[in-house]
């Protein structure tokens, strides 16, 4: 779920911020994006940590 959380939150940061840079209209303001996509970074950074942990406890099995 985190994973999944991460990786929307990080495309649609992204998205953002190439509207933003190609001059079109966006649905958010470039610090929006910007928001977004360190949230996404943030949650990817605990989804890996949350990764790690259960593998090692499923090899501890």
């Amino acid at each position: 779920m985190v994973t999944a959380l991460a990786l929307a939150l990080i495309n649609v940061g992204l998205a953002a911020l190439v509207v933003d840079a190609v001059g079109a209209p966006s649905f958010a303001p470039p610090w929006v994006a910007l928001v977004l996509l360190v949230t996404g970074v943030l949650a990817g950074i605990g989804a890996v940590m949350l990764w790690r942990q259960y593998l090692t406890a499923a090899r501890g099995r």
